[in-house]
Order: structure tokens, then C-alpha cells, then sequence
């Protein structure tokens, strides 16, 4: 597994060269002389929960898993960041231990930006400022969505369901199969999302297969009744 400062002491991976990002994020448009852009592949950690912060990941292009532990080694994932999410912002901007630990799902196009840069763009740009503030308020969304699902649901089943329906809102492709979602993530990871166990995850899908609500097809997954699934997860 390859850490973020294995990748920015180098090339990037694959051998990619350092390149300018023009960033289609509207938080760090601006920022072209402060990016260090790469190109991480999947199963980079970015950050590591408890790491002294660095500065802010922009994730320009692909996913990455955030999570959280237990000393015991429990592991909960809080959301799939996706383009355009401002990583490790709120330790940057504390000085606070990083909170979390963030890992590439696939291949991902990445801004960093050190703290010292940010903070001295925060001090003169306010629009720099206003979109630090809106992405703030979006990851606090997202929060509060997780916790909807964690501690509103009566049942693993509800669990899962409300988490697939969301999927299906947030990167769902309509097919003719169905919505297809490409989660990225195994049944242990899902389990991890639900506070479920990996065999609860299995069984349920493939409960949800056979009552024709969705369809598995290597590691997607197709809704193929998105009312039925809804109504499992009592939306």
C-alpha cells in the first residue's frame, strides 16, 4: 500500500510526470502556483488518522474511502469522497491531528496544497474563503446523511437499502439493466459503512437479488427496482 508522501516524493505513480491541474474546483481556482498535482492509484493512503496535517487534498478526478478506527482496529467508513471534495480540510485549517484516514478507490487526479499556502490565500482571497466554507458545509451534510442512516434505521436491511438508494442518487448511471453503481468498495468495506458484519452485507444483496430488486454483476451493482428498494429503506 503506497502512502501519499511515497507519491509526492516522486513522479507520481505509474511512472506519471508532475503536471500542471487546472482545477475545476471553484474553492482553489487560483491556486495554480501552490498545487503539487498527481496521480495516485488505487490503495494510495493519502493520510493516516492521528498524522500531523500536511495541508488539504482536491480531489480532482476519481474516489477515495474515508474512515475511522477503533484501538481495537474496528473500522468504520464515513462516506466515498468524490470529485471536487476538499480532503483533510479541517485538520489544515486547526492544526489538529488529521481526524481520518483517506484512501484512493481507483485511480485519482490530486491537488495538494500545504497548509501554509492555504492559510496565506485564506488571509487575502474572500472567495477562497467562501468556497473553504461551502465545502465545509457540504462534508457536514454528508455527516449528517450518515448518521441519518446509522442511527435511523431499524434494521441491516434499512441500512443497506437507504446506503444504495443514496448511491443511486449521488453516482448512479441509468442502464438498461438498471441504475449501476460501482461502488469500488468489497462487502467488508460496505459492512463497514452499516455496522454490520461482512456475511449480514452478502446475505442481504443477495436476498435483495432474489426478490429482483437489484442484480450483481462482477462488482457493480444494478437496481433494478429502485421503488421496491426504497421501500425497504422507508423513504
Amino acid at each position: 500500500m503506497l502512502s501519499a508522501k511515497d507519491l509526492e516524493d516522486n513522479e507520481g505513480s505509474n511512472g506519471s510526470p508532475q503536471i500542471p491541474c487546472d482545477s475545476p474546483i471553484s474553492e482553489v481556482r487560483g491556486l495554480n502556483n501552490l498545487q503539487l498535482c498527481r496521480y495516485y492509484s488505487r490503495g494510495s493512503v493519502l493520510f493516516v488518522e492521528g498524522q500531523r496535517p500536511r495541508g488539504v487534498y482536491v480531489l480532482c478526478e476519481g474516489r477515495a474511502k474515508v474512515s475511522i478506527a477503533s484501538a481495537e482496529g474496528k473500522t468504520l467508513v464515513l462516506r466515498i469522497a468524490q470529485q471536487g471534495d476538499l480532503l483533510g480540510i479541517n485538520a489544515t485549517l486547526t492544526g489538529q491531528p488529521y481526524g481520518t484516514t483517506v484512501e484512493t478507490l481507483e485511480r485519482c487526479r490530486i491537488d495538494f496544497i500545504s497548509r501554509e499556502d492555504l492559510l496565506k490565500l485564506l488571509d487575502r482571497d474572500k472567495r477562497a474563503c467562501l468556497g473553504v466554507a461551502q465545502a465545509l458545509s457540504r462534508k457536514l451534510s454528508s455527516v449528517v446523511e450518515h448518521n441519518r442512516l446509522l442511527f435511523l434505521s431499524q434494521s441491516a436491511a434499512e441500512k443497506l437499502a437507504r446506503l444504495l438508494v443514496r448511491w443511486c442518487d449521488e453516482h448512479g448511471k441509468r442502464t438498461a439493466q438498471g441504475i449501476r453503481i460501482n461502488s469500488g468498495l468489497t462487502h467488508e468495506e460496505m459492512a463497514q459503512m452499516i455496522c454490520a458484519s461482512r456475511e449480514t452485507v452478502t446475505r442481504l444483496l443477495g436476498e435483495f437479488k432474489r426478490q429482483h430488486i437489484v442484480s450483481l454483476v462482477g462488482s457493480a451493482i444494478f437496481v433494478r427496482n429502485r421503488k421496491a428498494l426504497e421501500s425497504v429503506a422507508r423513504c
